[in-house]
């Protein structure tokens, strides 16, 4: 090879494949984590708001909290009983989940507004370092979960999912958690 072709051919290889790295780099959920740490930091609400799909963490949350109360009611006896309960659980999501819908963006809110000044909800690490380090991401089929341990809260595991034109949400937080987080505070049913 001569001397012309290692001088284009290698600082074009190199190009290309920093372009390949970045462009894979930039469409992995460790990125989006390192997205929505950075607009937290800059208190930016609806930069963090995109990254979390509010409506499919409200339909698992919602579930998640009406499964808990009827694990702990008495089982049904009859098949009259059985209908009774489904019927219940179906009325009790239906009036849950629009206050789940709502505390979610709240806690988004909440932990953007508050981030760095005191301890929120949820504190995510920054930087892309600390995202690297902070984060462990398993696959899950398509989508991943992530866990890390939050100084207030510890152990938090979440779903991310790969959305067609917004890169990766958070979709689910883990029903262990929330089950917590929603005997902390229980919802009102009206």
């Amino acid at each position: 090879m001569s001397r012309r072709a290692w001088a284009w051919g290698v600082p074009a290889a190199v190009a290309v494949l920093t372009a390949l790295g970045s462009f894979y780099a930039t469409s992995t959920p460790r990125y989006a984590l390192y997205r929505l740490g950075a607009a937290m930091q800059r208190h930016d609400v609806a930069s963090a708001e995109r990254y979390f799909d509010v409506e499919r963490i409200a339909d698992r949350a919602t579930e998640a909290i009406v499964a808990d109360y009827l694990a702990r009611q008495p089982e049904p006896t009859t098949a009259a009983e059985s209908a009774g309960r489904q019927l219940a659980a179906s009325m009790a999501k239906r009036r849950v989940r629009p206050q789940v819908v709502t505390r979610v963006r709240l806690e988004i809110r909440r932990s953007v507004e508050r981030a760095g000044i005191q301890a929120t909800a949820l504190v995510l690490p920054v930087g892309a370092v600390a995202v690297f380090r902070a984060f462990e991401v398993s696959s899950a089929g398509p989508d991943v979960w992530v866990t890390y341990l939050d100084p207030a809260q510890g152990p938090v595991r979440f779903r991310m999912s790969r959305q067609a034109d917004r890169g990766w949400q958070i979709s689910e937080f883990d029903p262990e958690w929330v089950r917590r987080r929603a005997q902390e505070e229980p919802a009102r049913i009206r």
